[in-house]
């Protein structure tokens, strides 16, 4: 956690910085952390304090670093990056990004749900059916899911 000492002095803040002022610095400790691990420890050392600095309150961290997790996109947005980048791998990645995180019946029904918008809005985005029924379809979940549903409303 060196580098957020020496970043924090380099730059002149501290706990008493206004959350302005740590805002101004974001994209740049942001570029220092490698990963969501590096992350979170950067986040505890700002709350325990690091070594002369009293801690951070959560809404100066929050202002230092931002939850990333708050700029997921949305179906919607995936769909319209996926059309305009012309990109089979980035439906790929965005197909099974929306897709069942588990076995579970819920999360497969949700799951299906989500890829199904997400197909119907690349086809709104005109790309090309082909490319949406062989990357974007998995026709076992598919079917999975229906059974699912199917045996929820016979009950």
């Amino acid at each position: 956690m060196c580098y957020v000492k020496q970043f924090l002095e380099k730059h002149n803040l501290s706990a008493d910085s206004t959350s302005e002022q740590l805002s101004k610095h974001t994209p740049e400790l942001d570029a220092l952390i490698p990963n969501w691990m590096a992350r979170r420890c950067v986040k505890v050392a700002l709350t325990n304090g690091t070594n002369n600095r009293c801690s951070f309150s959560k809404e100066k961290i929050e202002a230092l670093l931002p939850d990333k997790r708050k700029g997921k996109l949305t179906i919607e947005e995936r769909a319209e990056y996926c059309a305009k980048a012309s990109d089979f791998v980035d439906i790929i990645i965005n197909h099974w990004a929306l897709g069942p995180k588990s076995n579970d019946e819920n999360e497969i029904v949700v799951g299906i749900l989500h890829q199904s918008t997400f197909r119907v809005k690349l086809a709104e985005g005109v790309v090309d059916p082909t490319i949406i029924e062989a990357f974007a379809k998995n026709q076992k979940l598919i079917q999975e899911s229906n059974k699912i549903q199917k045996k929820r409303t016979k009950k």
